[in-house]
């Protein structure tokens, strides 16, 4: 997402919507499913660009315990905040919304919060009913 400082207003909010196609952001076991939309407000004084935003997406995650994919709404709202000078025409935000999405990546992703993992003999996905080993 750009934007252009010789068209934006001194001291107005400005309210910017985009979908942007995810960059780079696919981690082991995390990839993006759909495109991310955003929605900015922009606030140009002398030189200062502060910028709120709210961003959504679908991911495709593995659960950390059972292995198994499940999609997930990821969602966030932050601030980026920007010194500009007269010489500056544009301000590109998507780097900073891309790091900001992946530091929002859970570490250890989950199914369900009560996932029970898999059996550490044979393997079995222990949300699909209890296998037949002998408790370890």
């Amino acid at each position: 997402m750009k934007i252009d400082l010789n068209q934006f207003p001194e001291a107005q909010v400005i309210e910017l919507r985009e979908l942007e196609q995810p960059l780079d952001l696919e981690v082991s076991g995390i990839k993006i499913l759909s495109a991310i939309e955003i929605k900015a407000e922009a606030l140009k004084l002398r030189d200062n660009l502060d910028v709120k935003i709210d961003l959504k997406t679908m991911a495709l995650m593995q659960c950390s315990r059972c292995l198994t994919n499940t999609e997930v709404i990821l969602q966030k709202d932050f601030r980026l905040d920007y010194i500009i000078s007269k010489h500056d025409s544009f301000v590109d935000l998507s780097e900073d919304i891309r790091q900001e999405i992946i530091l929002d990546y859970p570490l250890k992703p989950l199914c369900k919060s009560s996932c029970k993992g898999l059996c550490v003999k044979c393997g079995k996905n222990l949300n699909e009913g209890d296998c037949k080993c002998v408790s370890v």
